[in-house]
């Protein structure tokens, strides 16, 4: 199943398909939005599959795939922003105004992580008995309702929390989400 994206993302798409790794944090956030894209994508696809030819085993294949990513990539993708980066954009941004800006944009990301959890949820159901070869419904509503919370989040992400990151962010604060990064999914951290 190949996902109908738009030129320019394909674009960004490509631009991410080589991993940033342990030693650019902020390359391998942006490098997580692609590849939670592409998995929207599949998603999306799957249902017009399911609708099209119904259970095969390419649609197994494609739920596996949705799977295993929202199972553990993107969660550990939350953690790395609630636990790690937010905490450290608190520490030091000391500007009052871009400080309350953060304050507000934490509350939002924390509520969408709640919502896209929940939306997760429904959809985990049905996309294991398909990962098991079993004809399932994928609601239409809850995908679209997630493809799109996720889409906006994404965005919100990548036009204000990242800049604030550039900003503020030192070295040995991007070195220390690194570290947690790494640590977080069992990885060696280089150095």
């Amino acid at each position: 199943m190949r996902p109908s994206t738009s030129a320019r993302k394909t674009e960004r798409f490509l631009h991410f398909d080589t991993p940033a790794g342990y030693d650019d944090p902020v390359g391998m956030l942006l490098g997580c939005h692609r590849r939670i894209e592409k998995k929207l994508a599949t998603l999306r696809n799957l249902c017009a599959h399911l609708s099209a030819k119904g259970i095969d085993a390419e649609a197994s294949a494609a739920a596996q795939a949705v799977l295993r990513y929202f199972e553990a990539p993107a969660a550990y993708h939350h953690e790395d922003e609630e636990i790690d980066l937010l905490p450290l954009l608190e520490l030091r941004i000391n500007d009052g105004g871009e400080r309350e800006r953060l304050v507000e944009l934490e509350a939002q990301i924390r509520e969408e992580h709640v919502e896209i959890d929940r939306l997760w949820a429904r959809l985990k159901r049905p996309l294991e008995g398909i990962a098991d070869g079993l004809m399932k419904q994928v609601p239409e509503t809850d995908v679209q309702a997630f493809s799109a919370l996720y889409q906006r989040h994404i965005e919100m992400e990548e036009t204000l929390i990242i800049p604030l990151v550039r900003e503020w962010l030192r070295a040995e604060d991007l070195t220390a989400l690194a570290r947690a990064m790494a640590a977080r999914r069992g990885a060696p951290f280089p150095g």
